[in-house]
């Protein structure tokens, strides 16, 4: 198997820590490694190094291979603007199909948590079994509560020849909560995190026949590359294409395609609500340098080296990054980008 991670994303939502020119997947905001270091140690049980791909912003090149212990640096490949997930996986998948087109990818994301390790790499396991049965595999996550957050999977019926997967019956957007209640009853539906395996000439396939004018573009970028051509060709191609996310472009509209439900103990590290979520003690705080927190409940603080004194408060986020701090209800974190745009009409990008 081969393991390709999309890597391109700025992490605004967790704004200041997270930086343009130093997005959330290079820090550690969970254990002592940046996500990017676990991302790839994660799967390295399954996936040697040597069969690790990574696709992320141009300028992020340098410092993602930094934290891709053992990846080739040619293999962590730079997208000259945001492509969108689509083509940003189809630019993986034509790096991988001219050396093994018949290699099977599992495509992932460089800022997700997984804690259940285990369980996660028997679920790829199958998945790679499955992939070879139908037109590819997506992850599904066994639902902890009625998310609204998330889109979902509807379970179809078994997948003849693989025992564990199902086929999809469709993908659902995300819900209201009354609907997510009801998803979260039936037991029929998963949390869809995006995670997929395919054969990669497979992928090109429904890429051509669900997304054609992508294929092409992607065809002639194939054609060049490793070549003086291929940043041009690139740029000229790719650039007048429309960004849409693979779920939409291919998960969709593809009619062939399978799940394997797995229990994760999966967060998208999207917010630091969602942060606080997996790190945080029942009832607890979640601080990191000097915090002196009296009378505090359920707060994430994050300090650097400025003390932060809290008194009387609950429900806050509170991060101190050095040149900016951020403070705000964590009912309220999802609503960072509107803050992260109110700084930039402002006229302060330096601190974005």
């Amino acid at each position: 198997m081969v393991a390709v991670f999309m890597a391109g994303g700025s992490g605004t939502r967790l704004w200041p820590l997270s930086r343009e020119d130093n997005p959330k997947q290079l820090h550690a905001l969970i254990g002592e490694d940046s996500l990017m270091t676990q991302t790839v140690t994660r799967v390295l049980p399954l996936v040697s190094a040597e069969d690790v791909w990574i696709v992320t912003n141009a300028r992020y090149v340098d410092r993602i291979a930094e934290h891709a212990p053992g990846v080739p640096r040619d293999h962590v490949i730079g997208e000259p603007f945001a492509l969108g997930t689509n083509l940003a996986v189809g630019l993986a998948a034509i790096h991988v199909a001219k050396q093994d087109p018949d290699a099977i990818m599992f495509v992932g994301w460089a800022d997700s948590y997984i804690e259940n390790g285990d369980a996660f790499l028997a679920a790829l396991s199958l998945a790679e079994k499955a992939a070879r049965e139908c037109d590819g595999v997506v992850l599904g996550v066994r639902p902890t509560y009625a998310a609204t957050g998330y889109g979902y999977i509807e379970i179809g019926r078994p997948l003849s020849g693989c025992e564990g997967a199902c086929r999809i019956a469709q993908f659902l957007e995300k819900p209201d909560q009354e609907t997510a209640e009801e998803f979260l009853q039936s037991g029929r539906y998963l949390w869809n995190p995006g995670i997929s395996v395919w054969k990669a000439s497979a992928l090109l396939d429904l890429m051509k026949h669900c997304k054609t004018d992508h294929y092409e573009a992607l065809m002639e970028v194939s054609a060049v590359l490793g070549t003086p051509q291929e940043q041009e060709v690139m740029e000229r191609v790719l650039r007048p294409l429309d960004k849409d996310a693979i779920d939409t472009a291919i998960f969709e509209k593809a009619s062939n395609l399978a799940t394997v439900a797995v229990d994760l103990g999966w967060s998208d590290v999207g917010s630091w609500a969602s942060l606080f979520d997996v790190l945080a003690p029942e009832g607890g705080n979640v601080t990191r340098g000097p915090v002196i927190a009296v009378d505090t409940e359920n707060c994430l603080i994050f300090g650097q080296d400025r003390l932060i004194g809290t008194l009387g408060v609950s429900d806050l986020v509170i991060v101190d990054a050095g040149d900016a701090i951020l403070v705000a209800r964590k009912e309220d974190a999802e609503r960072l980008k509107d803050l992260h745009q109110t700084i930039r009409d402002a006229g302060h990008p330096e601190y974005l």
